[in-house]
């Protein structure tokens, strides 16, 4: 019986960034009754995830084959490019040894370098594949200042990876914007199937955000505010300079701004919250608590940096519905998160590196708080009808029997 194999850097017990996804999809295409295996590393994303060391186990009717390597940290991007180059080998071996003719296998874009291998383990093995694009390399190294996209290291690897794009058998991408990249990469050569990340309903529910932990605990700076909330990875991709930037022009004083997360500009925010009595940082909070988190605030922000049009879209979108809240979201009027809000009318939004433009409209949203429950009532709605986990997951499981 053929199989279906996903190949990721990040698998269970790692429950954020791609590995809750790929968990996630596997555990509904085995509920499917399909044949699935995972090949995995034992990576983690944040310090404080859940480290596995058993090479060969059966979960929830998945089998995972897992590489044992070295840790090696991304505190840097050689150390980065490095963890991720043994990673990739890792899985190479692993695929090479495991996947046979016939089976089917979607790799991630993470870790990037395991797409230059894929070519080659079709041609040892029979298989087919497709990507599951979340982000795009190295375009996504150009945006956050990394490489200049006229360097020569850059060009190289943009030709690699094209052409690795290319020799799939089909991609999948999470937006239409990431679509539309994809597309300029393979010259339009390959199927691409859209199937975008999830709201998980059935763990994120609206509250009242007074009856939130976090908001109990920061009740003094937080209460008779209305609160815009950002929460996830406080990295350089999200262009949190300009939101800080923005805030600190904002006049208003009826308004906390509450940041959630850990990251690259964690202490930036830090900082910034002890100079300016308007911005509250909670610091890290674990998946666990996404329900509370997520509820302790009247408008979930979500931002992108200049120049990451259709190189990643932040997934918390989705959950931030679920919850009831509309969205401000920052970044490209074309992006897969701008036509949501606006075709739903869930929401703003205000396009990146313009500071002004964004105190502007926070001071406009402020005017009129009886849209924010207006709005945020059919982000619920969206979250339930559209985005839903099992909508989306079903998708998946119809891509396999097509």
């Amino acid at each position: 019986m053929s199989r279906i194999w996903l190949i990721s850097e990040y698998y269970y017990p790692v429950v954020v960034t791609t590995g809750y996804y790929v968990t996630e999809i596997a555990e509904y295409l085995a509920k499917k009754g399909k044949n699935v295996g995972v090949i995995c590393t034992n990576n983690t994303y944040y310090e404080s995830d859940t480290i596995s060391s058993v090479e060969h186990e059966l979960r929830n009717g998945v089998e995972i084959f897992r590489a044992l390597d070295k840790k090696i940290t991304k505190n840097n991007l050689v150390k980065r490019a490095l963890r991720l180059f043994l990673s990739s080998i890792s899985l190479y071996k692993l695929a090479k040894k495991y996947i046979n003719e016939g089976d089917e296998v979607i790799v991630l874009t993470n870790p990037a370098f395991m797409m230059l291998f894929m070519s080659k383990i079709r041609r040892l093995t029979g298989c087919r594949y497709h990507i599951l694009v979340h982000d795009i390399f190295p375009e996504n190294l150009v945006s956050i200042g990394k490489f200049s996209n006229q360097s020569l290291v850059f060009k190289c690897l943009k030709k690699f990876f094209d052409k690795a794009y290319a020799d799939a058998d089909s991609c999948i991408s999470i937006g239409c914007d990431m679509t539309e990249v994809i597309k300029t990469k393979i010259n339009n050569s390959k199927p691409i199937t859209k199937i975008t990340n999830w709201a998980d309903i059935d763990d994120v529910s609206l509250m009242n955000k007074k009856e939130t932990k976090l908001y109990a605990e920061y009740k003094e700076e937080l209460k008779d505010n209305i609160v815009f909330m950002f929460a996830g990875n406080l990295g350089k991709a999200q262009g949190l300079d300009n939101y800080l930037e923005a805030i600190n022009i904002t006049s208003n004083i009826n308004v906390r701004f509450l940041f959630v997360g850990a990251g690259a500009k964690s202490e930036d925010i830090k900082s910034f919250s002890k100079s300016n009595d308007k911005v509250v940082f909670a610091g890290f909070r674990n998946r666990s608590e996404q329900n509370d988190f997520l509820n302790a605030c009247d408008i979930g922000v979500v931002t992108l940096a200049d120049g990451m049009f259709g190189l990643g879209v932040p997934s918390k979108s989705y959950n931030l519905m679920a919850t009831g809240k509309p969205i401000l979201y920052i970044g490209d009027y074309r992006s897969e998160i701008a036509d949501c809000i606006k075709r739903y009318n869930i929401g703003w939004v205000v396009e990146p590196n313009n500071p002004h433009a964004l105190k502007e409209m926070i001071e406009a949203i402020l005017k009129h708080p009886e849209e924010i429950h207006t709005k945020g009532i059919v982000a619920k709605k969206v979250a339930n009808e559209v985005f839903a986990k099992p909508v989306v997951l079903e998708k998946y499981n119809s891509f396999f029997e097509k």
